[in-house]
């Protein structure tokens, strides 16, 4: 079924009028892939946000100081840098199934080795050694959950539902952003050993991956259940490369060259390492900085740590529908820079106020806000590195994610440091400064142009 010009893709809205007009209408096992994701996308920012929520409570207990935390965190973003671009080439060159299940599997042991610490012998040097250690490797099998996404919406969506996908797994992960506080706190009190309920916890990711991994396919011509209407959606609007996009990506060489020398791609690449400095702020310090230096109990702490995630659920589904809205009516150029920018300003201007707010509600509305604005920008982001990657989306979006990563390891350092000597205004100002200058450079990213055109 053709609807188009001859030879050339189906539009994607006369193969979705023919599916509206065909008793045989397109499949929709592409929304049963993108809502697998969106639940690892809860696990994993279960297992990440609930590490720093569960920091914040056996930190006395273990004897560590905010210096080790800001390691601890540290370590597990280098791990998390060094790894994203390796794990997207393997997603690129051998796919998503195997790749993703064992980022899942090695993620969720290492999760569940924090529970060994006591038992570990050295005293408060052993302690922190084993910690980072661990946190660093759970960073390096954590660091492919997102690129492998990548590529996975890039075979499975169609490319004008790219930014509501990308908007729905981000999402996914901000509800399990919001979840963690509220489970690992009261589990910890439930149970009354901290150890135990951390490795329940882990194992939510064992669970997942058991029933991933049997049914998954890498693209959806694979799939059993998946139509040729439904390929013919997925395919449609594509650019078209030597032999065609379906089968000459996964053995493709990596265009080094052509991303390098690319405005576009420096300019994501950028963006996405101001962004990942300010934003990992919430995923790392924001509990150490609620319990120690705003003086808040357990439970208002972790409900000013959940409260950011659940708003930023909004911010993510709502970035990702407005982008592919705009890309709909004025293109790709503005559909993702203009809601990345908007974003990323109101997210800076909002931090910048925390410090200079005393009461729990207005100090809400501040965390609120930045991270609503913060995750604005992650749809178009993501959508972008699929649109200027298509086919090396996994590597390109490693690369943005690598970005993010490292700077994210810096800020750990530096906000961490400036907390231990009790300075309560730069961090803030310093996190408002990487939000605006994230603004910038969008400026620079136009995703109308994909690496793959040329190939």
């Amino acid at each position: 079924m053709n609807h188009g010009k001859p030879g050339g893709p189906v539009p994607v809205a006369d193969a979705e009028l023919a599916a509206d007009l065909d008793p045989n209408r397109p499949t929709r096992v592409r929304y049963g892939v993108l809502a697998t994701a969106c639940g690892l996308a809860v696990i994993t920012y279960i297992h990440r946000v609930g590490f720093a929520t569960a920091s914040a409570e056996f930190k006395e207990p273990l004897g560590l100081t905010d210096t080790h935390i800001s390691w601890l965190m540290a370590a597990f973003m280098i791990g998390y840098g060094l790894f994203e671009m390796p794990w997207g080439f393997l997603a690129d060159r051998f796919g998503v199934r195997h790749v993703l299940a064992a980022i899942v599997l090695g993620g969720s042991i290492l999760t569940a080795s924090v529970s060994l610490v006591t038992f570990l012998p050295g005293g408060i040097g052993g302690i922190v050694a084993f910690l980072v250690v661990a946190r660093f490797l759970f960073g390096v099998f954590q660091a492919g959950t997102f690129p492998t996404f990548s590529r996975m919406m890039t075979d499975w969506m169609p490319m004008t539902e790219r930014g509501s996908a990308q908007g729905a797994i981000w999402m996914a992960s901000r509800i399990g952003g919001a979840l963690a506080p509220r489970i690992v706190v009261p589990l910890f009190a439930f149970l009354g050993n901290w150890r135990v309920a951390w490795a329940l916890i882990a194992s939510i990711g064992l669970a997942w991956c058991a029933g991933f991994w049997p049914w998954f396919r890498n693209r959806p011509e694979q799939m059993p259940g998946v139509n040729e209407g439904e390929r013919e959606l997925i395919e449609a609007g594509r650019p078209r490369a030597g032999q065609g996009h379906r089968h000459a990506d996964s053995h493709a060489g990596v265009p080094w060259g052509r991303m390098l020398r690319s405005r576009s791609v420096w300019s994501l690449w950028l963006m996405y390492g101001f962004l990942g400095f300010s934003g990992n702020f919430y995923l790392t310090l924001l509990p150490t900085y609620l319990k120690a230096h705003r003086h808040l109990n357990s439970d208002t702490a972790s409900w000013l740590t959940s409260l950011p995630f659940a708003f930023g659920v909004v911010g993510c589904l709502l970035g990702g529908r407005i982008s592919d809205a705009v890309i709909r009516r004025w293109g790709k150029r503005w559909g993702r820079r203009a809601v990345g920018a908007a974003g990323l300003t109101l997210a800076g201007v909002s931090i910048a106020a925390v410090p200079w707010v005393e009461g729990v509600v207005p100090l809400s509305v501040l965390l609120i806000l930045t991270f609503f604005g913060n995750d604005m920008a992650m749809a178009p982001a993501w959508a972008a590195a699929a649109d200027i990657g298509e086919r090396y989306s996994g590597v390109l979006s490693g690369a943005m994610n690598m970005m993010g990563s490292f700077m994210a390891a810096i800020e750990a350092l530096i906000i961490g440091g400036l907390f231990q000597s009790h300075n309560l205004v730069a961090p803030f100002l310093i996190l408002a400064a990487s939000y605006l200058l994230g603004t910038l450079c969008w400026a620079g990213v136009d995703a109308r142009k994909s690496l793959a055109e040329t190939t």
